[in-house]
């Protein structure tokens, strides 16, 4: 019965117009039938013979008829005056209420647009009731509303469950929008009919006037993925990411997951193709060891090909070695349990220790950091002190620690920086790159690093970043930030790799292509895109077909993946078997994976039975090069004499490679070097690599 009653649909919010007169014929509300109210002409400016007025009891109405009406959507224009501040006007169409008008003040007749009716063949009645009176009404206009732009879905066309279709909050499209999410299960389904199928952007118009939300996506029934609202009392527009539309009717949900906000409509254009990216695998730090630029190299190569398979603690990882018959190409650890004020209380960390074996096997590492608050641990039953590094177990500021570097506060976050290094310096004295991951989640809040905003969590962040890298000299870390919004984005100058964790509804096995979206914009796509976590396995038949390049993902431990559940044994063994999913049997000796450079040729002279030739070597990267090595196509041919380079032929190949003197490109600079050779030169494709 409720939405019975919301079939016709008017704007509860109308604004003041700036033009004098909307398009339409006038109808005079003086002509209407009265009941409780009268026709006055006191206030000037009114049209026809006068407006009606004495809206002071509640069943007070006019019902004004709009005759011989081709039906359909339709704009209203109400030609009103509220001289006594603003009011409010219950209204009716043809007998069935759809909620009250909100008319701003104004001394003077003006005409308010923005409203819809959803008209009727023929002869319509519009009734407007006291609701909160003494307001004057002259007259109204209709217009046939203009068709939704192209791709545009309106949401309250859809399959409602658990929601409603309201219009009190002014600017939506259509006759309304959809609300009422406040359960788990609320949705809303929109159809997208006869489409042409293939990949499709989608874009979400919404208002969430309480706060930033979050909503879950599926498409025909298969998960998306979540898509964050940002604040915004008024409608507004968001990239969704994309979707892959079959051929025909398709079906796009948008269900409640974290509620109160307001759904418009949904608009889909076919994708663009998705252009080359420019990641480089150059790190941020200048000094980075040997072994983590080979390892940043290989997944700045494997990018967009391929994705690295990952799991989360060692126990799970044993799991999927005996259960899948496979074992991840990253190992996930934690360093939670060195953080000293766990480790006062009696833990001792393990997962350092897992990290050298794993290494050992040639595999990858990640480390997160459940940093367990340095102090003000409340430790009572539910906030019990081994969960300090949740904000509600703790009462530690890390803004008032960070305001203040001479407290004790501060100090003891340098003292746990400090303990964490030890560690760390334990896998660079062995040549470990680490997938270094701190300070994770940080925008969720349910953190003590991100309980004070942005602002702290991103000082935090470069803190912990000079403290390691600048003060203790670790230069064996790959630095993975943790975070989608911009405003918590630390810099691209302390950020490797952009991140984030996704945990969708139960079943979604989705490609997560709106955050991998966002992520790309927020890292410029110079960086590479990753997921830190996941709960589902994304499916990576479907990252493939919505270009969604991430580098690797690492499935969360326990149930997560050992109950069939959330990940089904046989949807695993899948994934564990797919031909673009690197597992550890699959891993070369990535450490040593050289670097990108380029080399061009210039013929500086040729003679009759020779040629001079100079080859000059750059690279991309931010600190120089261990070495470099130019090859190109010589079948034939025989060099007479070289300089500043090492030159070797085999009848069909030169091979240059650097001296001892100028093994070190440096940043944006070149080297050059030189030959004489026999025969004439040509315009060989010259391959370069450096170290």
């Amino acid at each position: 019965m409720r939405l019975l009653l919301l079939v016709s649909l008017l704007a509860l919010t109308l604004a003041p117009a700036a033009s004098a007169a909307a398009p339409g014929e006038w109808i005079e509300a003086e002509d209407g039938a009265l009941s409780g109210v009268v026709v006055e002409t006191t206030v000037e400016g009114y049209s026809g013979a006068g407006y009606v007025g004495g809206f002071d009891e509640a069943a007070d109405h006019v019902t004004i008829t709009i005759p011989d009406s081709p039906g359909g959507l339709h704009d209203l224009t109400v030609r009103y005056a509220a001289p006594n501040g603003p009011k409010k006007t219950a209204v009716s169409l043809n007998g069935t209420a759809v909620g009250e008008v909100a008319l701003a003040e104004s001394a003077g007749f003006t005409e308010a647009t923005g409203a819809k009716l959803m008209l009727a063949e023929g002869d319509n009645t519009v009734t407007f009731a006291t609701g909160w009176g003494w307001y004057l009404i002259d007259a109204i206009s209709v217009a046939p509303s203009a068709p939704s732009a192209p791709g545009v879905h309106e949401a309250e066309d859809g399959v409602l469950n658990g929601t409603v279709v309201e219009s009190s909050v002014a600017g939506f499209s259509g006759r309304g929008y959809v609300a009422g999410f406040d359960t788990g299960t609320d949705n809303v389904t929109i159809t997208i009919s006869d489409s042409p199928g293939g990949l499709h952007d989608l874009a979400i118009l919404y208002a969430t006037p309480y706060g930033a939300k979050t909503a879950s996506l599926s498409l025909n029934g298969s998960g998306l993925g979540d898509v964050s609202f940002p604040e915004n009392p008024t409608f507004t527009s968001i990239p969704a990411g994309k979707v892959l539309l079959r051929p025909g009717d398709n079906t796009v949900t948008i269900t409640n997951n974290w509620g109160w906000y307001l759904i418009d409509a949904i608009k889909v254009t076919p994708s663009a193709p998705r252009g080359p990216h420019q990641v480089t695998g150059a790190l941020t730090d200048p000094a980075a060891t040997a072994e983590a630029k080979g390892l940043m190299r290989y997944l700045a190569d494997n990018y967009g090909k391929n994705i690295l398979s990952g799991q989360q603690d060692q126990g799970s990882i044993d799991w999927v070695e005996q259960n899948i018959g496979k074992a991840p190409a990253i190992a996930g650890l934690d360093l939670m349990d060195y953080s000293p004020s766990r480790v006062e209380r009696g833990t001792v960390g393990t997962d350092v220790d897992h990290a050298l074996a794993y290494d050992r096997r040639g595999g990858m590492v990640t480390l997160a950091w459940h940093w367990n608050a340095p102090s003000g641990l409340i430790d009572v039953p539910g906030k019990e002190w081994w969960r300090g590094f949740y904000t509600d177990a703790t009462t530690f500021d890390v803004a008032a620690a960070l305001a203040d570097p001479t407290s004790a506060d501060y100090k003891l976050l340098i003292r746990d920086m400090d303990a964490i290094a030890v560690q760390l310096k334990r896998l660079a004295d062995a040549k470990v790159p680490v997938l270094w991951r701190p300070l994770h989640e940080a925008e969720g809040g349910w953190f003590w690093w991100g309980a004070k905003g942005p602002g702290p969590t991103k000082e935090l962040y470069r803190l912990l970043h000079q403290r390691l890298v600048g003060h203790h000299n670790l230069h064996n870390l790959i630095w993975v930030w943790n975070s989608i919004a911009p405003e918590w984005y630390p810099g691209d100058d302390v950020v490797d790799v952009v991140s984030m964790d996704s945990y969708p509804p139960q079943g979604d096995h989705g490609p997560v292509i709106g955050p991998y979206e966002r992520l790309v914009e927020l890292g410029g796509d110079r960086k590479l895109v990753a997921l830190g976590e996941v709960g589902s396995i994304p499916d990576p038949e479907l990252v493939r077909a919505y270009e969604a390049r991430w580098s690797w993902f690492v499935t969360w431990s326990g149930s997560f993946i050992q109950d069939g559940v959330v990940n089904p044994r046989d949807f695993v063994q899948r994934v564990y078997n797919d031909a673009k999913v690197i597992t550890l049997d699959e891993l070369p000796a990535f450490k040593t994976t050289q670097g990108h450079c380029t080399a061009a040729m210039r013929v500086v002279a040729q003679w009759g039975t020779g040629h001079h030739v100079e080859i000059t070597v750059k690279h991309k990267e931010n600190s120089p090069s261990a070495g470099w090595r130019v090859t190109w196509p010589f079948a034939g041919g025989h060099v007479r004499h070289a300089w500043g380079a090492t030159i070797t032929t085999d009848g069909t190949t030169a091979t240059a490679k650097n001296l001892s003197w100028n093994a070190a490109i440096k940043p944006g600079e070149t080297i050059t070097f030189g030959y004489l050779a026999n025969g004439s030169p040509t315009a060989p494709a010259l391959t370069c690599a450096i170290g």
